[in-house]
């Protein structure tokens, strides 16, 4: 007779996704950090921009113009924002990570075919960290240099990391005057509110790079991405992908395998086969998953929202060797527990032996499934990606990210 673990994993407060969650210490300081580093940036973000020389702020190919530059807003993104968020399994080396945006209006000139900032992005740079320099020095934080962000470390288990981006001025002040128009003071808010978020072109934001300069980059599109495949296929998606971070976190203390390489992949098999996964049972939408994983892991894994980017660049053969096998093995253990078992006992011990102690040690959670039969086409398709928040993406969540200090890039 099957196995039904789907309480082990969901039930509050014994469930393994209660067991991710960071404590409400953990989450206040570092949403604590995060509004200080907003304030300090807000209060002198003006006055150190114009501190500058043309030559240091401007690019060589900039008109001359008025100096008017607004100080910046900012806005959450990252697992923060749309709760796929974990403890560490391993602390340390594994870290919690809250990603924050900061969306700079200035104006843009012509560039060949398109436009880009007048400003330079080495200059947004050197005016963000002269401006934390002293509250890090405060704070007992370290201010750390990232190609395409500012860590700013808290302590030896956490950090966040401050994406700048810049958008244009003009299209800045129309919102600004649309977003008033309905009774918000924009102006007086530190955070982009939503309206205003929304009706920024996708086009024209641009992300700093220390060695690159400008690129096109807008957040949005990961983030929509991952709500619309919650909204589609419900929370079930979400809590997916939570645990295989968490089984990637417990397998690995160090590893490139990123969090968005295992979000896509659960997406992937939803997008496919939801069928056949019941929405009652997370162990089994767990199990469906981890069949697709070594056939996902195995071959190139495009990024969901940019068109010719990969998730595994980087990856050397042996890393993708490690991942699928270690994949087949929690494919394999995952049938031995919840199908093809029995004992209450022995599928508890798989389960944790797979995601470690936070899976509950209680044979109470994990019953004889007389009502259903739990098997799971063990042959599935090849799989494929495709390509596709909360809502609102500032809402306060309960969870924070967990990542390898050596993970996969922004989006680890």
């Amino acid at each position: 007779m099957p196995i039904n673990a789907h309480k082990a994993i969901a039930s509050s407060p014994l469930g393994y996704k209660h067991a991710l969650n960071l404590s409400a210490k953990q989450e206040q300081s570092l949403r604590n950090a995060r509004d200080e580093i907003r304030r300090a940036i807000s209060a002198k973000f003006q006055s150190f921009a114009s501190s500058l020389g043309d030559q240091l702020l401007f690019e060589n190919q900039a008109p001359v113009f008025p100096r008017n530059l607004r100080s910046p807003k900012f806005r959450m993104q990252g697992s923060f924002s749309y709760y796929t968020c974990n403890q560490p399994a391993h602390m340390p080396p594994q870290e919690i990570d809250l990603d924050d945006g900061l969306f700079m209006p200035t104006s843009y000139f012509e560039v060949g075919q398109s436009r880009a900032p007048s400003v330079r992005s080495a200059a947004y740079f050197l005016i963000i960290e002269q401006i934390l320099t002293p509250l890090c020095e405060e704070k007992g934080w370290q201010l750390i240099d990232k190609p395409s962000c500012i860590r700013v470390q808290i302590d030896e288990a956490m950090h966040t990391d401050l994406a700048l981006y810049s958008v244009p001025d003009a299209d800045f002040q129309r919102i600004q005057e649309n977003v008033q128009s309905s009774g918000i003071d924009f102006s007086a808010q530190l955070m982009l509110e939503e309206k205003a978020y929304r009706m920024l072109s996708q086009d024209e934001i641009m992300l700093a790079h220390r060695e690159d300069g400008w690129k096109r980059s807008d957040p949005r599109k990961l983030e929509d991405w991952f709500v619309d495949a919650v909204k589609k296929h419900g929370a079930q998606v979400r809590t997916v992908s939570r645990c295989l971070k968490g089984w990637r976190d417990f397998q690995w203390e160090q590893c490139r395998l990123s969090s968005i390489a295992l979000m896509a992949a659960a997406v992937s098999v939803f997008e496919r086969a939801s069928a056949e996964i019941p929405g009652d049972r997370d162990d089994i939408a767990l199990l469906r998953v981890a069949q697709d994983l070594p056939d996902i892991l195995s071959v190139e894994v495009p990024n969901p929202v940019v068109d010719g980017e990969r998730l595994d660049q980087g990856w050397t053969p042996e890393e993708r060797n490690d991942f699928v096998e270690r994949a087949k093995t929690l494919a394999e253990r995952l049938d031995r527990a919840l199908v093809n078992s029995t004992d209450q006992a022995l599928s508890v011990e798989i389960m944790r032996q797979l995601l470690g102690g936070r899976f509950p040690n209680d044979l109470s959670l994990c019953t004889p499934d007389a009502g259903r039969g739990a098997k799971v086409d063990a042959s599935p398709a090849p799989a494929a990606l495709t390509k596709g928040m909360i809502d609102n993406i500032e809402a306060e969540g309960s969870d924070l990210a967990a990542v390898n200090k050596k993970g996969g890039g922004r989006y680890g």
